[in-house]
């Protein structure tokens, strides 16, 4: 089930970076959100709707969202940047990169990194020795872009490898900031307390395009079939609070899928061009938190793992409300990074395809929304 979440004013969405009062003065906020931020807010969201905390922690509602040290039935595939009529954005891969020097014709273009056979004149920070590094040829300067996004026509097309322009929208296209300064104030006398002030940038969606109209984010979840009427968690239209300081978001039911191959006919066209090109790569769409750091744990045999494309790990904490302490922080590769695979004799597509494409893999909070994998092509392995 998808829902389209529109923020009614400014929100703030915090890392997982402490923020104590006294200690530190700024509070650090990413874009879009943490999955586990949206499925709290879906859940305290339901709470609200049919009891209380108390009915909540006394297990009254086990059967759909869950306890507080379980998620019952529900669970989240994933949290996009979203507009309403046009459709999803994504992440972009970070095996893609833009040219430091923008001509006009290179505006907002993404380039491939070549798969290259790794030798004594290449460097890497990978913790294991790889046959093959991602490199770029050309004699630009490039870097990596870290905070824009497609669109579903150009995630299709990187996924299928398709030799065609890719151009992104970076994130000045949907979001600006507006910093806010604030104090903490004394309970009994309401006067400003010494070192309490603090800085956090809140954030306020802003349209560039006609395209862009109604900007938010799609939630897609999955809940117990034993709700009345196969329904959702919640009502069709309402509110809920997400974010920093309790911002206010209207949710309403979506047609959009965030699934780039979302038809029979798109999954066949994928898993043939898979099948010429003999290698595949799996592109994370969300954070994903693994057992052995950055690299992912594959259990099917017939596939070799070659080289991969990894951002800097982000922290994944947050709060827990019944013991009133902060949970434990672990860190995640963020959304965009990519792994390449080599199909080796008795692998079938297929069972690629069932077993990675548009699922959590994540091996921890794989049912918060966490690792969302895609699968693609993979040229030159």
């Amino acid at each position: 089930m998808k829902l389209f979440l529109q923020p009614n004013d400014t929100f703030f969405f915090r890392d997982g970076k402490p923020f104590t009062k006294g200690e530190q003065s700024e509070g650090y906020s990413i874009f879009p959100p943490l999955p586990s931020t949206i499925l709290g807010a879906l859940r305290t969201a339901y709470i609200a709707e049919h009891g209380d905390l108390p009915s909540f922690y006394a297990g009254k509602m086990v059967e759909t969202i869950g306890t507080p040290n379980s998620l019952g039935f529900v669970r989240l595939k994933g949290v996009f940047l979203a507009d309403r009529n046009s459709g999803i954005y994504y992440p972009i891969p970070l095996d893609l990169v833009v040219k430091t020097s923008v001509k006009k014709d290179d505006k907002n273009r993404l380039y491939p990194l070549e798969v290259c056979p790794n030798n004594a004149n290449m460097r890497s920070n990978a913790s294991l020795k790889l046959k093959y590094l991602l490199r770029w040829n050309g004699k630009e300067d490039v870097e990596a872009e870290t905070s824009g996004k497609l669109k579903p026509l150009y995630m299709q097309q990187y996924l299928l490898g398709e030799d065609r322009p890719i151009r992104f929208n970076s994130n000045e296209d949907f979001v600006c900031d507006e910093p806010k300064i604030g104090i903490q104030r004394s309970r009994e006398t309401l006067a400003s307390e010494d070192n309490m002030l603090y800085r956090i940038n809140m954030s306020r969606f802003q349209s560039r395009y006609r395209d862009m109209s109604e900007l938010g984010f799609i939630a897609d979840y999955e809940c117990n079939t034993l709700l009345p009427d196969n329904k959702g968690l919640l009502p069709d239209k309402g509110l809920l609070k997400l974010g920093g300081e309790g911002k206010s978001f209207l949710y309403e039911s979506s047609i959009h899928n965030p699934n780039p191959f979302p038809t029979k006919n798109d999954v066949d066209k994928l898993k043939k061009a898979i099948k010429d090109s003999g290698g595949f790569k799996l592109y994370f769409a969300t954070p994903a938190i693994f057992k052995d750091g950055w690299l992912p744990k594959t259990n099917l045999k017939s596939i070799e793992f070659v080289t991969a494309a990894v951002g800097k790990p982000i922290a994944i904490g947050g709060w827990d409300m019944k013991k009133n302490k902060p949970k434990s922080t672990r860190r995640a590769v963020p959304a965009g990074s990519v792994y390449y695979f080599k199909i080796l004799d008795g692998c079938c597509v297929d069972e690629i395809i069932n077993t990675f494409h548009y699922k959590n893999i994540s091996d921890y909070q794989a049912k918060e929304g966490y690792g969302l994998c895609f699968v693609g092509v993979a040229e030159g392995v």
